[in-house]
Formats: C-alpha cells, structure tokens, sequence
C-alpha cells in the first residue's frame, strides 16, 4: 500500500544546550509542540565523496565513500499562533517556545533578537502503523536551529510560514516498542492520536485556540523611522483620515535569516557535524505594491517626498504589521482585551522600526500596475531590529 502523510505529524521540544537531545517527554515544563503544517523538505544527504579522476582506473569510476552527513531542509505551513510562536522563538532566540492551548484573554508573548540561538529535538512521523508496520517512517532530528524564517501574508490567499532547518543529528525511531512490543530502538514521544488533548497531549493544540491568520485580519502600518524602536504607530485622523495604514501593499513578506554555518566538520572519528554557528542576521522585506502615487516613487527612489532627483540617502521607514483572527479595529491592537466577534482571539504582530527602501521599480504595464520590491531591516540607534508578538501567550513553562 502507498504511505500518506496526512496522518504525521511534526513535533519539537527546545533542549537545554547543545548535545542534550530530549529523547523523553520529561513534564509539562519541556513539553514537544506539535505544529501543523503542510508538508516539509527536511531531509538528510550523505554527500557522497567520488573518487574522480584517477589515473590508472580507465574513464569509470571505481570507488565512493560517504562524506559529512546532513540534514536539512525547510518546514512548510499556513500562518497559526501556534506555529509563529515555535519558530519565531526558533528564529529570533527569545521569547517563550508556545502559546498557551487555554489562554487568559490578552496574554502575548514577545520574541526579539538573541546572540545565540536555541537548539530543539525535532520528531517527523511519516505515515501510520494502523495496517503494517512497514508503512510507518518516524524519525528525531537532534540538535537542531531554525536558520531561517519566511512569513507571507498574501491578499485573496491564505498568509503562510516556511521555516529553514538544520539538524546535527538524525536517528530511526521504532514504534512496536512505544506500544510494548520490544525495546530494541529508541522510541517516539509525541503522540498525534488526540493532538488537541490536552490532559493526554499537552504539547499539542487545541482546535479551538489555533486560527488560521490571513490578509483580512489585520493591517500594514507604515511612517517615518524614528530611528528607535519605540515609534508609535496610530490608525486614525491624519491627512488621509486613517493615519498610518498603508492600503497599497497586495504581499508582504518578513524573511528572517541567521546565515548558521553548517560546515563544521572535523578531522576525528566522526562524520557529523559538531556544531552549528549563528552568523549575520538579516531581516528583508519582500514586497508587492499597488502603483497609485508619485509620491512613492520619489520616496522609495530618491529618498524623500518632493525630490526630483536621486539622493544620497535610503527613505527609512518603520513598518508594523499584525494578522489576527478578528476584524482589527482602528484602536484595537494584540492587546485588546476582548475584541467584538471572537471568543478566543489569536494573532501575530511584528513591529520593524528601520526599513530602507530599495526602490520602487514601476514599469509599464496592462491594466493594474504592481510593483514588486524589497526593502532591508536595519538595526535602530535603540531598541532591537525586529520585534513579534504572539498572542495567546505562554504555553504552560510559565515563562
């Protein structure tokens, strides 16, 4: 019979340190957090090394050996709480590692920039047990960052998240022994029978706390930086009546990047990697514009409003943007206490107070003119390059 992955699951568990693998559900404290996703590309290669082009062999290769092994790939989803909060802990290094699965009604949680990354055990299930044991692939990826981080929210479209991992680790794990059958191989810890259980499976969601988040729920802010994290953004008056909101952007993407070097392979009795390196980070902004106002062009273009010319300078602008599972209103924000029109309200919102600009590379075109450009997140004078919220907050470490 054919496998389908409809019945995995991807579950993670943040480890106290670097080769401390969790390899049991311990308590509630550091619990595995199941997210949903789509699919994934979390796969291993065992980078073949060929001996090519020895003299003396004739023109086929005789011989290979396998070289430093890898595992790496990208996780795939539609935008929930519950997956932002994961893997914006995962990306930015801090901030508690889940949302609450019963939360007080305004609780949040706030995720900013650390040095140093954390590193999770990761457990994949492919497949089910339920007719053979021989259609069931579960696999625990050990020592493991989140190197990268897209969010997109798309208009017309559901909003998405793609989350960039490399593993040190990879190991086989045999379910028979889970249900009794034997002890022969390290064994699963989180079970997807009743992923929203909570009194069974605290580390998975609850259906009722984990809204999909899209374009409609929420809103673009944009203004001038202040060149501190504290600018504050407002939704009503203004000269257009509705302050900073920025109607024009059709996508809008936040790609985070921790450039991690996956590369430290050593001369010793071992083919895998010995650590992972936290490189540069960077903070880009994919963007896709509905062409409506010279303005733009000159701010985008020469740096500023009223130019005619090319500047020498970026427009910096500070950009806020929120997804949540409700009609956000002109004053309300994350932390509405009880918002008209849902019961259990979830969101995600990140604030970026220093965006230059690229450009606003506006073509002729048919009909609609849109304009796809970037931009680049720059550290401000205060406060930190990118800070998210999520809300529910804190999911039962207390943190």
């Amino acid at each position: 019979m054919s496998v389908t992955g409809q019945v995995g699951h991807i579950a993670l568990l943040e480890q106290d340190g670097f080769g401390a693998a969790n390899t049991v559900d311990r308590d509630d404290v550091t619990n595995y957090k199941g997210v949903k996703i789509t699919g994934d590309s979390l796969v291993s290669n065992n980078n073949p090394l060929v001996a090519e082009g020895e003299i003396g062999t004739g023109r086929d290769v005789t011989q290979a050996i396998p070289g430093g092994f890898s595992s790496a790939g990208a996780i795939n989803g539609n935008l929930r709480a519950r997956a932002a909060s994961v893997f914006l802990r995962g990306a930015l290094g801090s901030g508690a590692s889940a949302p609450e699965i019963t939360a007080p009604p305004a609780s949040r949680t706030t995720y900013r920039p650390a040095d140093a990354l954390p590193v999770w055990t990761l457990e994949k299930k492919i497949g089910t047990d339920t007719r053979s044991a021989d259609e069931l692939l579960t696999l625990r990826y050990t020592d493991t960052m989140v190197n990268t981080l897209n969010l997109t929210a798309n208009s017309g479209g559901l909003s998405t998240f793609s989350a960039g991992l490399i593993a040190c680790g990879e190991e086989y794990l045999d379910a028979a022994a889970r249900a009794g059958l034997g002890t022969p191989l390290p064994t699963p810890v989180f079970d997807d029978k009743a992923p929203w259980d909570a009194t069974t499976n605290p580390g998975g969601w609850n259906q009722a706390s984990d809204d999909l988040l899209v374009f409609h729920g929420g809103r673009i802010g944009l203004k001038d930086s202040t060149n501190a994290e504290g600018v504050a953004f407002g939704y009503t008056g203004g000269t257009t009546g509705v302050g900073d909101l920025e109607t024009t952007f059709q996508s809008l993407e936040v790609a985070i990047n921790n450039n991690v070097a996956a590369d430290e392979y050593t001369i010793r009795p071992s083919r895998f990697l010995r650590s992972l390196t936290e490189g540069i980070r960077a903070v880009e902004l994919n963007l896709t514009i509905i062409f409506e106002s010279y303005e733009k062009y000159q701010q985008y273009n020469y740096g500023a409003t009223g130019r005619t010319l090319p500047g020498y300078n970026f427009y910096m602008g500070a950009l806020e943007v929120a997804l949540v599972n409700w009609q956000l209103g002109a004053t309300e924000s994350l932390a509405t206490a009880a918002p008209a029109g849902v019961t259990n309200p979830q969101g995600v919102s990140l604030k970026i107070p220093k965006v230059a600009f690229t450009g606003l590379p506006v073509t002729l075109a048919s009909g609609r003119i849109q304009v796809s450009t970037t931009a680049r997140a720059l550290k401000p004078a205060s406060g930190d390059i990118i800070v998210a919220e999520v809300r529910p907050g804190p999911y039962i470490n207390g943190a």
